[in-house]
């Protein structure tokens, strides 16, 4: 016979397996996946990867060929710029679907992060999550 701690240990052993799942598929559709983001002038347009690396630049008409260097320089950095926050975005959204709030998912992506702080959020996160449950172990009738 199995006693009621073994049951919910298991269903949460169960649950975080799901979650690493769904965010291993989601790590592999940012991983394939790419934006696309044409500058307000329609002279250039920018790819960049999942991670937001850039990985082409297409001219898309001749205007750069009348653009002083400091302009162009300045538009392609501005529109690469663009990409990588609307790359940047779509991560969260899609992390956040998968994700207790709370979680800092935009400062996780922007750079160096302080795991030990967002491990302790993540798992406040989830305690919160699991305490705002009914039924839950502990929880008296």
């Amino acid at each position: 016979m199995t006693s009621p701690m073994h049951n919910r240990l298991e269903e949460m052993m169960a649950e975080l397996e799901r979650h690493k799942a769904a965010i291993g598929d989601l790590q592999n559709g940012l991983a394939s996946s790419e934006t696309n983001v044409t500058s307000k002038s329609r002279a250039i347009t920018v790819t960049v990867d999942g991670q937001g690396e850039l990985t082409g630049i297409r001219f898309v008409t001749n205007a750069y060929r009348s653009m002083a260097p400091a302009e162009l320089a300045s538009l392609i950095v501005e529109t690469v710029r663009e990409a990588r926050e609307k790359s940047r975005a779509h991560a969260v959204q899609l992390f956040s679907q998968v994700m207790p709030s709370g979680i800092p998912i935009m400062e996780m992506l922007n750079g160096p992060v302080d795991f030990d702080s967002a491990m302790a959020d993540i798992q406040q996160a989830f305690r919160d999550a699991e305490s705002d449950r009914p039924g839950r172990a502990g929880d008296q009738p």
